[in-house]
């Protein structure tokens, strides 16, 4: 029997349609922030689970509440998964603007890129093994969202799903949450979990990352140790020591109208009046930028081989700037280094 042709039109048209809100559905939404103002982002369910964006993006949430607050600093754009109690997983594009024109964002079901098929999902339950590994859903351009046609995402059956709270040092250290997760886990060849070994020991340089991240953006505990020079301001923040490191935080401030490329930060050791600076060679940097625009800040984070300076001893912070002989020199005594914050 012959279709009459106004009824193949209306399937394709509906298959279209369909189609098209599937798409739309699994497109991640560009929330756009900065450091001056606070994004919130109010989801259907309470939040369980989150995919850190990158660290000059800083995303908080309430472990009582479905209220999400974001803010951004000046850098490359990113991205932010966060997964709600049930089950629903939103995508977010994460831009960095000085004109923000929307601060608050009310979330759907429908906006979500996938659905977990469990049901409610709860922060201390195992999530079972149904489709995707999470992993294959970051696509080439680095934003993460499920593939074309997918919108059951797979959590692999050993994942746990916990609640991620933010936490906050005081000004006489830092919290034991601030520390690097140390354990991993070792597998055997037929997949069964081993002896759990010390991040510290397995990945030394994503423990410093981890730990620098965790603490780069602590509040001043060095109120008066900074120096400038033609409004460029070379500031310590903090100076905190974990297993047989000591990590010095920084900030960077440029106060003047033009752009300020940093040619570089330099650690000197000088023993007394007329010897010789020696140069101190760190074991890991975090965060320092190329450049910074007119009224922006740079935290940094230098990590060194623990060590003690005698009453006579001193170090010298050296920011210089590219292409010119200007430099801010900032001295640090004995005191500040031998008396860390935490």
């Amino acid at each position: 029997m012959k279709v009459p042709p106004i009824f193949s039109i209306i399937f394709i048209g509906c298959f279209l349609l369909v189609g098209n809100s599937t798409i739309m559905a699994q497109t991640p939404l560009a929330v756009a922030c900065n450091d001056n103002s606070t994004v919130s982002l109010f989801f259907p369910a309470k939040v369980v689970k989150i995919v850190d964006p990158a660290v000059n993006f800083k995303f908080t949430y309430d472990e009582s509440a479905n209220l999400g607050t974001l803010q951004g600093r000046r850098g490359r754009n990113s991205n932010l998964t966060v997964i709600t109690e049930n089950g629903h997983i939103f995508s977010f594009n994460l831009i960095y603007s000085e004109n923000v024109e929307k601060f608050n964002y009310i979330l759907l079901p429908g906006q979500a890129v996938g659905k977990l098929d469990q049901g409610p999902v709860s922060p201390k339950e195992k999530v079972p093994e149904t489709a995707t590994n999470f992993q294959d859903t970051v696509s080439v351009d680095g934003k993460f969202g499920p593939p074309r046609g997918q919108e059951v995402l797979e959590v692999p059956e050993d994942v746990v799903v916990e609640e991620k709270t933010p936490t906050f040092s005081d000004k006489n250290g830092i919290d034991q949450e601030n520390s690097p997760k140390l354990e991993s886990m070792e597998f055997s060849d037929d997949g069964e979990a081993g002896v759990e070994q010390d991040l510290y020991d397995v990945d030394r340089e994503e423990y410093y990352r981890i730990f620098c991240e965790n603490n780069y953006l602590q509040k001043t505990v060095f109120k008066r140790s900074f120096r400038q020079n033609k409004r460029i301001v070379l500031k310590l923040n903090n100076i905190l020591v974990d297993r047989e490191e000591i990590y010095f935080v920084l900030q960077i401030e440029n106060n003047s109208r033009r752009e300020y490329h940093i040619d570089g930060v330099s650690f000197f050791k000088k023993t007394g009046v007329g010897q010789l600076q020696k140069i101190m060679k760190p074991k890991y940097t975090f965060n320092l930028q190329e450049s910074l625009d007119p009224a922006s800040v740079n935290e940094i984070v230098y990590v060194f081989e623990k060590f003690k300076l005698s009453s006579k001893e001193l170090i010298y912070v050296a920011l210089a700037e590219k292409d010119t002989d200007n430099m801010v020199i900032l001295p640090l005594d004995n005191k500040q280094v031998n008396f860390p914050s935490n």
